[in-house]
């Protein structure tokens, strides 16, 4: 997951110029990751697809620097849309958090592999076993480190309820990935 910030292998590299076909690819391998962001937050294969922000036809450029831009705001935007999609329903499951306190001082965002760990879990898992507000504070904070202040601003709920929702995912994902003695301790 890379489109909240540039990494600094591309920030080292420079100003590159690129052919029209080099700028497209990536958004043909973006593809699958755009649809899974969408897929977490909606919960629904028809709502991720609409979802899907296509931006390879706006690759006329053969500026890297441009290139790295359209690959973060096809994330972007493709996770404002699919928020929108399910606006609603983040707004009563957030009802639920009211009041929810955590024994946590913080919860930092997960780690690259742990990232990539939950990008290769079954989705259909999320959708089952967690609620929409809990994808999305996972995808947001846990996934593309964005702040508990963005995530608030984005998803329009109060602090405690992305705070709680951040809290209850973490630990559904951390029963895949780490053993169970390991789990008691969080």
């Amino acid at each position: 997951m890379y489109w909240l910030h540039l990494t600094e292998k591309r920030k080292k590299l420079g100003p590159q110029k690129f052919s029209t076909a080099e700028i497209q690819d990536p958004f043909a391998d973006q593809r699958a990751s755009l649809h899974w962001t969408a897929l977490l937050i909606t919960g629904n294969a028809a709502l991720a697809e609409q979802s899907v922000i296509d931006a390879s036809r706006l690759g006329e450029t053969r500026s890297c620097a441009y290139r790295d831009w359209l690959v973060l705001w096809a994330h972007l935007a493709t996770a404002r849309t699919a928020l929108d999609a399910v606006r609603p329903s983040i707004q009563q499951v957030a009802k639920q958090y009211d009041g929810c306190s955590c024994r946590h001082s913080s919860h930092d965002p997960l780690s690259p592999a742990e990232a990539r760990a939950l990008q290769e879990l079954d989705t259909g898992a999320f959708v089952q076993q967690l609620d929409v507000l809990a994808r999305a504070v996972l995808l947001l904070r846990g996934c593309h480190g964005a702040s508990f202040e963005d995530c608030v601003f984005l998803l329009n709920v109060p602090l405690p309820s992305a705070v709680g929702a951040y809290c209850k995912a973490l630990q559904w994902f951390r029963t895949f990935t780490e053993p169970a003695d390991t789990i008691k301790g969080m």
